[in-house]
């Protein structure tokens, strides 16, 4: 009877470190990317700067984490929101960051506004919109059908379309990425509290 309590015992303990060891692997999966702003130039102000077009290049997601590195002797980092964003006013920030090497980890969908305090900064491009779209956006929209027409001559509406109309009408591959994204951390999310009261049972 002792000798099956210690193989009973011993079962329970290599039970208990495995699925804490798979626990740790999902927390690690459910964390999101890591994004240095403005890549090896950093978060600098100057005529070059356009963060606009390194935003863009980027598909953000929740859980993924900003970071600012910058000279924090004549920087900083400041959350503003949209219309402060587009004024250029520094005055009312949500947030300041002054380290020089911040974090920002991003907690929902929606857009996040960032620019610098310093006098000058904003204005030169020193500005960071960062978008994170919801799934919930995203629509399957089947391709037209094509369709036929007597007469030779094309469509008065189709030619008159200015090319932004058209770039509107398209679907984003921003949304159609997250819409592919979002259910696999959700159900990662879901996997990993499952297990976490497992290992509770288990182990207690």
């Amino acid at each position: 009877m002792e000798l099956f309590n210690e193989r009973l015992t011993a079962i329970k303990t290599m039970l208990c470190v495995l699925l804490m060891i798979q626990l740790s692997l999902m927390a690690i999966m459910v964390k999101g990317e890591v994004y240095k702003v403005g890549d090896s130039s950093g978060w600098v102000a100057n005529t070059n700067s356009n963060y606009s077009n390194w935003a863009s290049s980027k598909i953000f997601r929740v859980h993924d984490i900003l970071m600012f590195e910058y000279n924090a002797t004549n920087d900083n980092v400041i959350r503003v929101t949209h219309s402060d964003f587009r004024s250029c006013n520094t005055s009312a920030p949500i947030k300041t960051f002054n380290s020089g090497n911040d974090s920002f980890t991003i907690k929902a969908h929606g857009h996040y506004f960032f620019t610098s305090g310093f006098p000058g900064h904003c204005v030169t491009g020193q500005k960071l919109d960062v978008r994170v779209p919801k799934s919930s956006h995203v629509a399957a929209t089947p391709p037209p059908k094509p369709t036929t027409s007597l007469s030779p001559s094309p469509n008065p509406s189709n030619s008159t379309m200015s090319p932004m109309e058209s770039k509107a009408m398209a679907p984003s591959p921003v949304d159609n990425a997250v819409a592919s994204h979002e259910p696999k951390w959700l159900l990662m999310s879901t996997i990993g509290v499952a297990i976490s009261g497992f290992v509770v049972l288990v182990c207690s």
